[in-house]
């Protein structure tokens, strides 16, 4: 017999979804027959495969051991293999610097240990904030997501109810990137535009679209580059960089959407996620007012000024 008691992130779902996690290679046949004939019980009661979990909850499995063990696939924790900034973190969040060619998700198995998540889910582990025997259903995880060569500031969620309320609530967390872009932006621009993806993951702006706002705020300009703040007003895959192509003033070093043959020496966007504002009614009390801001924001401001001198140079 096996005793499992319900922590507060694997609260809040049904007794059939926990049990798809903890025994993941059972088949729910086999699940749903256990609690049929009462070998699966909650505070020693029979309880149908729907019932809502609790904290505090008892869960009994009436199973031997062995028998338990041929169902549950043993995820290991391993070392991860990069080192990454931590601009901010508390009992809720940990909100990570990455560099450019850092992964937010494994997209492949060569990429474990290589990526965000793998990070702070290592860097809990060691820390011992979170134990995966004991919290079988829920796997810390990140809450907005960069392409692989943007910069800046990524929120990573440690408990369950943190990342349940930050992912319904995106509104009341404002995003804004810096970006140096092609020609002179000397005024605000508010774009709107339909936006859809295709097959090999290249958005274009047509009118069947999703619907994306972006606000381009100018802090330096002159005739041949531009530095701006952008503030997301929503979350579209490469929102930032098709809308600043569309309107003529691509992001500098944007392979995709820029300009060919121009500032080769610039492989990747030059683009931050560099500010996070959160706001003071968010659901999460240790977050309300806070703004955190990248380290990043000093190397475009630098790298803006570069280029200037050598325009004028």
């Amino acid at each position: 017999m096996r005793k499992i008691t319900i922590e507060s992130n694997d609260s809040q779902q049904t007794l059939i979804k926990f049990l798809n996690k903890y025994l993941n290679k059972a088949p729910n046949s086999l699940l749903y027959k256990w609690i049929r004939k009462k070998k699966i019980k909650v505070n020693k009661k029979r309880v149908e495969s729907n019932y809502k979990l609790k904290e505090g909850d008892i869960l009994y499995l009436y199973i031997y051991d062995e028998e338990l063990e041929k169902w549950i696939v043993d995820n290991k924790p391993f070392k991860s293999l990069i080192d990454v900034d931590i601009a901010f973190e508390n009992s809720d969040v940990m909100i990570m610097d990455k560099d450019q060619n850092t992964l937010v998700h494994a997209a492949d198995k060569s990429d474990y240990g290589k990526n965000l998540v793998d990070f702070m889910i290592d860097l809990m582990i060691s820390n011992e904030e979170y134990i995966p025997r004991l919290e079988t259903s829920f796997r810390p995880a990140i809450v907005n997501r960069l392409d692989r060569n943007t910069r800046g500031l990524v929120i990573g969620a440690k408990n369950r109810e943190t990342l349940l309320n930050l992912n319904q609530e995106q509104d009341k967390i404002s995003k804004f990137y810096l970006a140096i872009v092609h020609g002179k932006i000397d005024r605000k621009i508010e774009i709107q535009n339909e936006l859809e993806k295709d097959d090999n993951n290249q958005v274009h702006v047509v009118k069947s679209g999703k619907k994306s706002k972006t606000i381009i705020r100018p802090l330096k300009y002159n005739d041949e580059y531009s530095l701006v703040e952008v503030e997301l007003l929503t979350g579209r895959t490469h929102q930032i960089r098709v809308s600043l192509s569309d309107i003529g003033h691509p992001i500098l070093g944007d392979r995709r959407y820029g300009i060919e043959d121009r500032d080769k020496r610039y492989k990747d966007q030059q683009l931050i996620a560099y500010k996070l504002q959160f706001s003071k009614n968010i659901s999460v009390s240790s977050l309300r007012g806070k703004v955190i801001k990248s380290k990043y924001e000093k190397y475009i401001y630098n790298l803006y000024e570069n280029l200037v001198g050598e325009v004028n140079g």
